[in-house]
């Protein structure tokens, strides 16, 4: 009662109904219970339920960088001796369960579904260069490139589709606490900017001291690893209980664009508010980037890079 749907369309419809139709040919309705109470609809079983591997906020993209392009062909090649993988930066996992499919898909039924979804024909590359373009809305910067899958309109591809266990839903889950994920944000800084080497030292060596940061320096005269503390930002306070979170950016490389404006590539552990951690959010998040540069700072663009589990 009172939802709103905010966007367009969302990852889940771009897929499931897709996968329904074409690999499974539909799904049947004959298990559904209706009820003598219509104001209440019907009892439904079959469907397809979409479990993803974490979310982002709606604001959020997903957007792979132009070195992850490798990456991404060579996923396969990057298991080790000992069956685990490298700590990769690759798109979102997914498992899709479906309940009461008119017919189970073959090889080739989810083929077909993964060309449909990408909007491609069978004699395209799936995986291909995208440019995201800057539109100069914030601060004029050059276009970048990224790793696309396909030419779906709405912004929505994926890799492939697979036969899965059961429990690889459990294991989507499981490694929640155990992943790594990928930034890249833009951010504004009241305070001018001189140069590159100026930003460098201020955010990647620290101008506190030991005790204010407290973790103190780490290898090469550098702050990461960093462990910050999160009190529950205020946005989501209405629905998540207060408390402060331990969480830790491991890497952040920042590249300055103007007096007042810089890009930020970092990696951080699941649960960490990446916004929070930019502008401070009133002292609630620390260290952070405005307490590191020691002035306000706001983050106006936020996308996710990757996310790798162990």
């Amino acid at each position: 009662v009172g939802m709103k749907k905010l966007g367009t369309t969302s990852v889940e419809e771009e897929i499931c109904p897709v996968v329904a139709s074409i690999a499974c040919g539909g799904i049947s309705k004959q298990n559904n219970e209706p009820t003598k109470n219509d104001n209440r609809g019907a009892t439904v079983f079959g469907m397809v339920k979409f479990h993803a591997s974490g979310r982002e906020d709606m604001d959020v993209r997903m957007i792979l960088p132009e070195e992850a392009f490798d990456n991404e062909k060579s996923m396969v090649e990057a298991t080790k001796s000992d069956g685990t993988h490298n700590k990769i930066g690759s798109g979102r996992p997914f498992v899709l369960e479906i309940i009461d499919a008119l017919r189970v898909p073959n090889i080739c039924d989810l083929e077909k579904t993964i060309y449909t979804i990408n909007r491609v024909n069978h004699n395209s590359s799936i995986v291909t260069l995208g440019t995201t373009e800057s539109n100069g809305e914030w601060v004029k910067e050059p276009n970048r490139n990224h790793v696309q899958y396909g030419h779906n309109p709405e912004g929505v591809g994926i890799s492939g589709l697979n036969f899965c266990v059961s429990s690889s839903f459990k294991n989507l889950q499981s490694e929640t606490e155990d992943k790594v994920k990928f930034y890249g944000c833009l951010c504004w800084s009241e305070k001018s900017i001189p140069d590159q080497e100026f930003l460098e030292t201020l955010l990647l060596k620290g101008s506190q001291s030991k005790d204010e940061l407290e973790n103190g320096i780490s290898n090469n005269g550098s702050i990461y690893p960093l462990e910050i503390k999160q009190a529950t930002p205020f946005r989501v306070l209405h629905r998540r209980s207060a408390a402060v979170r331990i969480r830790h950016v491991l890497s952040l490389r920042p590249y300055r664009i103007d007096e007042h404006w810089f890009r930020l590539s970092l990696s951080t552990t699941a649960g960490t508010y990446v916004k929070e951690f930019c502008h401070g959010d009133c002292g609630r998040s620390f260290p952070s980037i405005s307490s590191l540069l020691g002035c306000k700072t706001d983050i106006v663009e936020l996308d996710c890079e990757g996310i790798a589990a162990s």
